[in-house]
């Protein structure tokens, strides 16, 4: 029997989109323009004859149509990719070099490299933790991990996960967040782009005294000073919700979520490539499963 089926470079789009949260974010996963995204998200619409997205001053919802579709069409896509891995030998695929910072390198990324070995043993990694300034596409590096508020330069930028700020003190701490910001000292991160002002701005409460406290050049180090009650530190989530998760640190506060977010910086081309594109959607589901804890 002949199967029914939409337009494939449709639904292609329509998943990333539904999936990706919007037609931007869809855009830079499948490497294409955002316009190319609505352009086949509303081919796929006409030969349907449903919407399958609200359009309206909100931004944009799936309607209950897009809800049932976007389920099915992920587990399609994502029954063929299991499948396609397993028809595809594993073999030695050409090695990516990223250049990831220290803390994200070891405070979340090291944590969560066996899982990623075990679902793609093919995928060679080579990561650098030196503070380096990287032009992607030279021949060194095939990707980075930044934190920053927005695109810098010519690389390409695809945003995985905001970044979630909040107080943490040693875990026998028991003051609440008033008394301990009255009480305690503030820890600095000198390179953080987002420190305790813009955290206290967020917040609407008054930032702590700058002059007061320890200095770091790492969020590690902070987090670690604070866990031996040498003041407040600043965590940043995802990648110290580990940290808050184990109890080497408590929380004492609900994360709120700042200006800048991680971003995964790649050469042209890059997810476009298989081993790209595995690693692309590795980070993606990490992050969208780091769970805020407070």
């Amino acid at each position: 029997m002949a199967h029914r089926l939409p337009p494939l470079a449709g639904l292609r789009v329509f998943e990333a989109a539904g999936r990706c949260g919007g037609f931007t974010a869809a855009a830079a996963e499948l490497g294409v323009t955002p316009s190319a995204v609505s352009h086949g998200v509303r081919t796929l619409e006409d030969s349907l004859g449903v919407p399958l997205f609200h359009r309206d001053q909100r931004g944009m919802r799936l309607t209950p149509a897009g809800e049932k579709l976007l389920a099915e069409a992920t587990r399609a896509f994502e029954g063929l990719s299991r499948c396609m891995d397993t028809l595809t030998e594993p073999r030695a695929g050409r090695r990516l070099t990223g250049s990831v910072a220290p803390t994200f390198a070891t405070g979340w990324l090291l944590p969560r490299l066996p899982d990623l070995r075990r679902r793609h043993p093919s995928l060679d990694l080579a990561i650098s933790t030196e503070r380096e300034h990287v032009e992607l596409g030279d021949g060194r590096f095939d990707f980075a991990i930044r934190m920053a508020g927005a695109p810098v330069g010519p690389a390409e930028w695809h945003r995985l996960a905001p970044v979630g700020l909040l107080p943490v003190a040693a875990p026998d701490c028991r003051l609440s967040l008033a008394e301990a910001l009255a009480r305690l000292p503030a820890i600095h991160v000198m390179v953080a782009a987002e420190d305790w002002a813009a955290w206290a701005a967020l917040r609407g409460l008054p930032a702590p005294d700058p002059s007061r406290g320890l200095r770091f050049d790492t969020v590690q180090l902070a987090l670690n000073a604070a866990a031996q009650g040498l003041g407040l530190a600043l965590a940043r989530l995802p990648v110290c919700a580990d940290d808050i998760a184990a109890g080497r640190v408590r929380a004492l506060d609900e994360p709120v979520e700042g200006g800048t977010a991680y971003w995964l910086v790649t050469r042209p081309g890059l997810l476009r490539q298989r081993e790209g594109r595995l690693l692309a959607t590795w980070l993606r589901e990490q992050l969208g499963s780091t769970t805020p804890v407070a």
